[in-house]
């Protein structure tokens, strides 16, 4: 998580995470960069090695031998994580634009997002074309076509490249025979560019694999099943897969930043764009202006440290570093069945070994990313605020640290307007609401810091969290005030950190019905947000802890685990999908399960937040004078959270939750502080089952995860099966 030390004075953004923007990552960590901030946009949570995409196809290695998980190197560099896809970027204003969310600003942009291989216009998805870029995509639909293709189907590869000639001979030995394979390619043999051993040792390794042979024409439509050609004839396929050259994504050349006739980015060998000094670009989606480099991932992992220094000399205000990449590189190409072929300055080599040396170099490049490690320590905690030296002016706090009006008034204008409440008067101080007749009001407040790098996402999360605290007593949302707080920073940092939270708790409140009716900002050490909401509920239908009786079902809304699953990331130890499943969870607000739970009439019930389940069980066994037993087999828990329970990681306030279970072990989920978790609620036995099919046929992750019992050693005991 991004925890600053001082003002930050310049955001860095890289979009995409190609291997270029992977080394930027590893070389912020290994010597941070004060007053520097980074976020790393990228459309998965993990990012593909391309080196190993041959291997991983052909099953010599798994996933996660293949992909760089995002979040633990992220935390390591104390970088922001955005997990979505741009649809664009503006060079002039300084923003990256993504679907549904405020622009996220920048001051540098680094651009390393793939090319898309050059397909025509007909062949698309529809038409059973695929492209082999981006990587991601790609294999998800490579796997579809797998579970959805006959035997005996064609799939013809298109592109006689050294990518395309890999490819082919990967799924020749991926499909065993299972489907059919043909290789079409423009030039005369495939690897037309390799030395003549090279072009030899392909060829006859796609023969012996049984892949059929098309050369000296290029494919130009795709179209029911029918591959066209052009010299005329055509190939009936079930798939084409297309290997070829890339080009840039449509908003690079959109953005109006100066592209090649392909769309990639054309930059100087210090890799900034030739027409915008605050625009970098590696890998596939940049065009080095005089010096070409071919589109393969050697490029782009040889530009990433020369990207690092140049984006930290940029940073402050140094002069950039001319980056003179090597005329040649090593290229190795697998054959399939532990073989490879490797050449250099027209020497050739074949055989194991060259497999062996591949296989070697890969594994080496991936370790750099996927073994570094956050040193041991007590875990994240409060950051220190913000330096001060001599000149810097001290910042306000008996003024009520505020943000500067001009800020506040800007993001509120921003927000989406809401109706669906009774607005008497628009007043500065204070917003006059008018209860609706019958109603009782029910009210609560939550606050937090930030423990998320996204500030859109942790503004979700803070409203969904205080929400569940009225439907946890059978009310719905109807107001809140927001109480926010961001570190100082220059204005415009502000307020886009203001603007991004509030935005994605405006989200949230509206979805669920409430409406955002004012608040307070000031400034802080480190950014925080929270609620004090207010609920309407009618007389006598008001849902308390107290109530319980014997042999009542406990039904729990949601998995547990996010304590334990944010505490892994702020180690540096949580994969991406981990903490990805924690966040759907935390931003979804418990009001399906209460209005659920309320339909079948829970005799007690209330959310399971900070003192964790056992806790807050324990708080209604004291209210109802009962005990209960626990089955701990039923709980359900977030992915990752048994697994790095079981490594010793735990939030900093588990110790302190374990008093109503004594010394037992093997209790951590049970103890897990919970961040908007779900519900508690309690049953008679005749109406626990219908509601929990009820809960699971909505989708929600709701388990019976024990029972009311009689208090025979004390009210509050729990005991555990």
């Amino acid at each position: 998580m991004y925890s600053p030390t001082q003002p930050i004075e310049t955001d860095i953004v890289l979009l995409g995470a190609g291997h270029a923007h992977v080394e930027v990552l590893r070389r912020f960590a290994a010597r941070p960069e004060p007053g520097v901030r980074l976020t790393l946009i990228g459309r998965e949570p993990e990012t593909p090695y391309s080196g190993m995409l041959p291997g991983l196809i052909a099953g010599a290695y798994t996933h996660r031998d293949a992909h760089i998980d995002l979040a633990p190197l992220v935390a390591m560099a104390n970088a922001r994580l955005i997990v979505a896809e741009a649809s664009g970027f503006d060079p002039d204003a300084g923003t990256v634009a993504i679907a549904g969310r405020p622009a996220v600003p920048f001051d540098l942009l680094s651009i390393d997002t793939g090319g898309i291989p050059l397909m025509p216009a007909n062949a698309g998805p529809t038409n059973a074309g695929i492209g082999v870029k981006p990587i991601g995509r790609f294999l998800d639909r490579l796997h579809r076509l797998e579970a959805d293709l006959p035997a005996g189907a064609k799939i013809a590869v298109v592109g006689g490249g050294p990518a395309g000639a890999e490819l082919a001979l990967a799924l020749a030995q991926r499909f065993a025979g299972q489907l059919r394979l043909v290789l079409v390619s423009a030039s005369a043999e495939p690897v037309a560019q390799a030395p003549a051993a090279a072009r030899r040792a392909v060829r006859q390794a796609l023969v012996d694999a049984g892949v059929e042979l098309v050369s000296g024409v290029t494919a130009t439509a795709l179209h029911d099943g029918v591959l066209s050609l052009s010299d005329g004839s055509f190939i009936e396929v079930a798939a084409a897969l297309w290997a070829t050259g890339v080009r840039g994504p449509a908003f690079l050349a959109a953005s109006g930043v100066a592209c090649d006739p392909a769309g990639c980015i054309r930059v100087t060998h210090d890799l900034r764009s030739i027409s915008h000094s605050r625009i970098f670009a590696a890998g596939d989606c940049a065009a080095l202006e005089g010096d070409p480099r071919p589109k393969a991932g050697v490029w782009a992992v040889r530009a990433g440290a020369p990207l690092a220094g140049n984006l930290r000399r940029a940073a402050t205000g140094r002069p950039l570093k001319r980056w003179k990449p090597q005329r040649a590189g090593l290229a190795i190409l697998g054959l399939g069945n532990g073989r490879a072929v490797g050449w250099r300055n027209g020497i050739t080599l074949q055989g194991r070994t060259v497999w062996q040396l591949k296989d070697r170099i890969d594994r080496r490049w991936m370790r750099m990313y996927t073994e570094m490690r956050i040193p041991a320590g007590p875990g994240p905690g409060p950051s220190p605020g913000p330096s001060r030296g001599p000149g810097t002016a001290m910042r306000c706090g008996g003024c009520g640290a505020k943000v500067e009006a001009r800020i506040l008034s800007s993001v509120l204008a921003g927000l989406p307007p809401s109706d669906t409440f009774d607005l008497l008067a628009n007043l500065d101080d204070a917003a006059v609401l008018k209860p609706p007749v019958g109603k009782l009001l029910v009210q609560s407040v939550d606050h937090f810091r930030a423990f998320l790098d996204d500030p859109y996402v942790f503004g979700q999360i803070a409203a969904a969290h205080a929400l569940s605290d009225l439907y946890a007593m059978g009310a719905e949302p109807w107001t809140a005030l927001a109480i926010a707080a961001v570190p100082f920073a220059p204005p415009a940092k502000m307020h886009a950190d203001l603007s991004a939270m509030l935005h994605g708790a405006s989200a949230i409140l509206h979805a669920d019905g409430c409406a955002l009716a004012g608040g307070h900002s000031a400034e802080a050490s480190e950014a925080a947000l929270g609620f004090a909401v207010t609920g309407l509920v009618d007389s006598g239908k008001v849902l308390r802890k107290a109530g319980l009786q014997p042999y009542d079902q406990l039904i729990l809304t949601k998995p547990l685990g996010t304590g334990i699953v944010l505490a892994g990331h702020g180690r540096g130890n949580a994969q991406a999908r981990w903490l990805l499943a924690a966040i759907e969870s935390m931003r979804s607000t418990n009001a399906i399960a209460a209005r659920i739970g309320m339909v079948h009439r829970p005799r007690a019930g209330t959310d399971v937040s900070g003192f964790g389940l056992a806790g807050h069980l324990h708080e209604m066994l004291t209210a109802s004078g009962m005990g209960a037993v626990l089955r701990l087999a039923a709980i359900p828990a977030l992915p990752g959270a048994r697994a790095l329970a079981a490594h010793g990681i735990e939030s900093s306030l588990a110790a302190a939750n374990r008093w109503p279970l004594g010394d037992v072990p093997d209790t951590a989920l049970l103890v897990d502080p919970q961040t908007s978790g779900g519900l508690l609620l309690g049953f008679p036995p005749a109406r626990a089952a219908a509601c929990l099919q009820a809960l699971q046929d909505a989708g929600l992750n709701a388990a019976i995860v024990g029972e009311v019992e009689p208090a025979r050693d004390g009210q509050g005991r729990i005991r555990l099966e």
